[in-house]
């Protein structure tokens, strides 16, 4: 995992403006997840993995600038699309901004 301190985040939230973002524990938690769990091998490995954060862009601009933050904050970007997977494709292994 990356170290992203309250003071980091804040500060990658404030780059990101208006886009959406959800911060919520429980929700960011949910929506790192794919159906890996239908693997006991995957769900070992995969059960504590989650995003920082998760980021809805609405256009593509929302992307790039999305992708331009996290670069400059040096932070792990995870696209999620549906989640519908069971491989674990979907989960952060690092943190970061989950790309809804």
């Amino acid at each position: 995992m990356i170290d992203l301190s309250s003071s980091h985040l804040a500060r990658l939230v404030d780059d990101l403006g208006d886009i959406p973002i959800v911060t919520d524990p429980k929700i960011v938690r949910r929506r790192s997840r794919d159906f890996f769990w239908y693997s006991p091998v995957l769900n070992e490995l995969l059960n504590d993995k989650s995003a920082d954060l998760v980021v809805s862009p609405r256009n593509e601009a929302d992307v790039i600038r999305v992708a331009a933050v996290c670069a400059r904050h040096r932070v792990p970007i995870t696209v999620r699309a549906g989640g519908t997977g069971n491989y674990g494709q979907a989960v952060p292994l690092r943190g970061g901004v989950l790309l809804d």
